[in-house]
């Protein structure tokens, strides 16, 4: 049987021809990762002492959080907790082509995607059969040594997944942490995945991710940025069958010169099909963030609905955003439309709120906290509500990011909720009717 090893050969060829970035849309607009550099340090070996602090990993996150992880993966090796029948590991030696069966990605697609084909050390496949129900919780952590995995999931006919995954990191000099998803629902299905990225100041993140729904199958996928010195994403996903539904949230929080490149593209090939990507992106001391959400509405998506929303929000003049939105509509029986704006903190509002005896940092942290906070709605995890609000609040406090934090709730606006249609209040479609036949 065919080995994985051998599978690699032309990954490895294609990481030295292919250049980072082949659209041509965003070839002035990246942030790029030095691969050369963390190829040369991916460990063969095990560190001795990974194990143990995957666990101390582990338990403070239980601990402040109260998510117990079901597999520990590091750098060099995992640790199954053996709390779940959904999910396996399979180390790289023992990985065939028949593992690997109908995968998304292609290594032609860029060389980023050709480095983790070339590289990845660890395969976590995540089976969830026909008709039953899974909560997943996964903990990733480069210890002192590049981490690069691949996760493969798979959501059966009238099955549901809640997926809870933590990144994080524990390095004395720059490393790197790459993971790729690929996600794959069955007709009926319903998938909520809530990714955390909360990497110290040395690690470089690379994540990509592809999702294809089948007919009426259900997507929310919440994406928090908020740690890694320089950070990587490529996602795409594909509402394929008939009547399927992606909901894309991603909330970028930058500070001390961090970098987010983040590059989402939905797509509508089936009838009837919704997709939604909301991207939002708050940024302070240095820090610079670049968006680049696409919709493609193909040739038969008859009936289906489209929308890419981007914001941004400077927290002070040294920061950056740069938001990149783009359609392509092969369909006219759609509802589709994409927008934009960014803005810096609004001083009137600083002012009235500091007037009435509110310190500077927390007015600021009263409007982010209002800036992200249709977009927490949105996420019907509580946990990752809160850990979200968090995260943000010790941005805003400190401007640390890569410790795990105490659950903080004090900007979570409690009385929000979401509701109505994804066009509601859009200059587009505002006090119209689409009539669709």
């Amino acid at each position: 049987m065919k080995q994985y090893n051998s599978m690699s050969t032309e990954a490895l060829e294609l990481v030295n021809t292919l250049p980072e970035e082949q659209n041509e849309l965003y070839k002035k607009h990246f942030v790029p990762i030095p691969l050369d550099r963390f190829i040369k340090e991916i460990k063969t070996g095990e560190n001795p002492h990974e194990v143990e602090e995957l666990r101390e990993l582990s338990n403070v996150l239980d601990k402040k959080l109260g998510v117990k992880s079901d597999i520990l993966i590091g750098s060099t090796v995992t640790v199954s907790q053996n709390r779940t029948k959904h999910v396996k590991v399979i180390n790289l030696k023992d990985v065939t082509e028949d593992h690997l069966l109908g995968k998304m990605h292609n290594s032609n697609e860029d060389r980023l995607v050709a480095f983790m084909h070339a590289y990845s050390r660890h395969f976590v496949f995540i089976e969830v059969p026909e008709g039953e129900t899974a909560h997943v919780n996964l903990l990733f952590a480069n210890i002192d040594a590049p981490l690069t995995a691949q996760v493969l999931i798979n959501v059966g006919r009238g099955a549901t997944l809640d997926l809870f995954e933590w990144n994080a990191s524990k390095t004395k000099s720059q490393s790197l942490l790459g993971v790729m998803h690929e996600i794959r629902l069955e007709s009926h299905s319903k998938a909520d995945v809530n990714i955390v990225h909360n990497e110290d100041n040395n690690t470089w993140l690379l994540n990509h991710t592809k999702g294809k729904l089948n007919d009426n199958s259900v997507l929310n996928a919440n994406y928090v940025y908020n740690g890694g010195c320089n950070s990587r994403a490529k996602n795409e996903f594909d509402a394929f069958g008939y009547s399927a539904n992606s909901r894309i949230i991603e909330m970028i929080m930058g500070s001390r010169e961090q970098k987010f490149d983040i590059n989402t593209v939905i797509t509508n090939t089936g009838e009837g099909t919704v997709s939604d990507l909301e991207s939002k992106a708050s940024g302070s001391n240095n820090s610079g963030s670049i968006l680049k959400g696409f919709a493609n509405v193909g040739d038969n998506a008859r009936n289906s609905k489209s929308f890419v929303n981007e914001r941004g929000l400077l927290l002070d003049k040294s920061a950056y955003i740069i938001s990149i939105p783009g359609m392509s509509i092969n369909n006219a029986n759609v509802k589709a439309t994409h927008s934009s704006a960014t803005a810096p903190v609004d001083e009137d509002s600083m002012f009235y709120m500091m007037s009435r005896g509110t310190d500077a940092i927390t007015a600021k942290r009263l409007l982010v906290a209002g800036f992200f906070a249709g977009s927490i709605a949105k996420i019907s995890n509580p946990l990752v509500r809160e850990v979200a609000s968090s995260l943000m609040c010790e941005k805003i406090n400190t401007g640390t990011f890569g410790n795990i934090p105490k659950l903080d709730t004090s900007a979570l606006w409690i009385g929000h909720s979401y509701g109505g249609d994804m066009f509601e209040g859009h200059y587009k479609y505002r006090d119209r009717k689409m009539v669709i036949e």
